[in-house]
């Protein structure tokens, strides 16, 4: 099994309204105009669903 990092909470400004806003780990979704970030903008990989402790698994 690989290691697991935990989650960063980040903070910046809206792009669209200027709300701050915060976020886990640079991804962001505006709870005022609905703006999201590009998953993309993250500021580290997203972990595999094998990686994810909570991924289901089959019986």
């Amino acid at each position: 099994m690989g290691t697991y990092n935990l989650p960063e909470i980040t903070r910046t400004e809206c792009t669209r309204c200027g709300t701050e806003v915060r976020g886990v780990n640079g991804r962001y979704a505006c709870p005022n105009c609905e703006w999201v970030n590009h998953w993309s903008d993250g500021h580290n990989q997203l972990p595999s669903a094998e990686a994810d402790p909570d991924c289901p698994r089959p019986r």
